[in-house]
């Protein structure tokens, strides 16, 4: 196994900052209620990293199983972090596999991340104004009812947002099979069948990414993110249960709003649809002083009503990710710039979505300026989403799928469905 002596710095880099302090006691796998117990973790993973293994840690699957739940950085008597360490791992890995390579390289780099983060998202909504609305780049306003398509037409922001998520998406997808060829040595997956009872032989063999098996694991690490049961058993660091919760379901449920967005949209464009609908979507309070509840406007209120809840929950969220970083003391877990930035921006995005509703109430014209303030932090979002702690969730599921395949699952995460009911 070639060592590289710079891996350790570019982790220290990264967040892992108090990596040399360990002096391998183990405290830190003992107390991790979700270190598998015959390959337990973070232990192997903090000598890995001082020594350099570079390509060992960036293959090894259980820096994904880590929820970051900092019992083990709680307990540690150097306070080496290992939590942090792990955390500066996962980074370091998104970066290796991303595609395109070069991106995630410059993402590393202390004058890449706001070249790429800052000044791209700038440019994307300054080419959706120039095409959009030029008059835009000279303060020129529209007069009128206030609405934010009279300042850039709808048609022209969807085509903007659903272009980009579609190659942030697709980046994912592709930087993530990179990973799994990584981890599985090709794309298969070695398995155990169990023995049946006074078997004397284990059975061993081989499924490849779409077998059978592999879809059996799929469906229980879905039931296992869906109800974060791995948050569950986390002692040190209890409110990120809560905090992770919000933001997941408040991105599902502004997903469905977007969903909401294309169907109405298709009204715009003269896409012929079962159902008649209205675009832009109406208030959901605005169905409650109709005479007759229209079906088109039921629905599509509905759809505006889930993205509203959605950004309540991703701004609840946040903040409470953000206060238990600064003031829970007994999880040590502060992050780094990895952490903060994405946090902030996934705040942002929420905080200036409601401040452009709560101005265009008013029909004051800041809505306009809120709404060009609230496309680019969108923007800033879907550029970094496949490079940025967003992607963790399909490496995690990934890493979670592999682990279940192997048999090391966590013991005290209920692996079955029926046990879990």
């Amino acid at each position: 196994m070639e060592v590289d002596p710079k891996f350790a710095r570019e982790i220290m880099a990264l967040g892992g900052k108090d990596l040399k302090k360990c002096m391998q006691c183990a405290n830190c796998s003992v107390v991790c209620p979700l270190s598998p117990e015959d390959d337990p973790f973070p232990r192997k993973e903090m000598i890995w990293a001082q020594w350099g293994l570079k390509e060992r840690l960036l293959k090894d699957p259980n820096v994904w199983l880590c929820y970051n739940c900092a019992d083990c950085s709680a307990y540690c008597p150097r306070d080496a972090k290992p939590g942090q360490v792990l955390n500066a791992i996962r980074a370091r890995v998104i970066s290796e596999f991303a595609w395109p390579k070069f991106i995630g390289k410059i993402l590393n780099q202390p004058w890449g991340f706001p070249i790429f983060v800052i000044i791209v998202p700038a440019i994307i909504l300054g080419a959706l104004i120039a095409w959009a609305n030029p008059g835009i780049f000279t303060g020129t306003l529209p007069s009128g009812v206030v609405e934010t398509r009279k300042l850039l037409p709808i048609e022209n922001v969807e085509i903007a947002g659903f272009v980009l998520g579609g190659l942030a998406v697709l980046i994912g997808l592709i930087s993530v099979w990179r990973y799994w060829l990584a981890i599985t040595d090709g794309g298969g997956m070695e398995y155990t069948v169990k023995p049946l009872e006074n078997a004397e032989v284990e059975i061993r063999g081989k499924s490849g990414f779409m077998g059978l098996y592999f879809f059996e694991a799929f469906f229980f690490v879905l039931r296992d993110i869906l109800y974060h049961n791995w948050f569950k058993i986390c002692e040190a660091n209890k409110p990120r249960f809560p905090a992770h919760l919000l933001i997941f379901y408040g991105f599902v449920g502004l997903f469905l709003a977007a969903m909401g967005d294309v169907i109405g949209l298709g009204e715009v464009v003269g896409v012929e649809l079962p159902v008649k609908l209205v675009y832009p979507p109406p208030w959901p309070w605005e169905i409650l002083y109709m005479r007759e509840l229209d079906t088109a406007y039921v629905i599509m209120a509905l759809f505006k009503l889930v993205g509203m809840l959605g950004g309540l929950a991703v701004i609840a969220g946040s903040a409470i990710a953000i206060w238990n970083r600064l003031f829970n003391k007994k999880s040590k877990e502060l992050g780094s710039y990895y952490d903060w930035f994405f946090l902030l921006v996934v705040l942002l995005v929420g905080i200036t979505g409601y401040c452009v509703a709560i101005a265009r109430l008013f029909e004051s014209t800041s809505t306009y300026w809120l709404y060009l303030i609230h496309l680019y932090f969108v923007f800033m979002l879907l550029v970094y989403a496949p490079y940025s702690k967003f992607a963790h969730m399909l490496y995690r599921s990934v890493a979670m799928i592999y682990a279940w395949t192997r048999d090391r699952y966590p013991k005290n995460v209920p692996k079955y469905f029926w046990e879990a009911i």
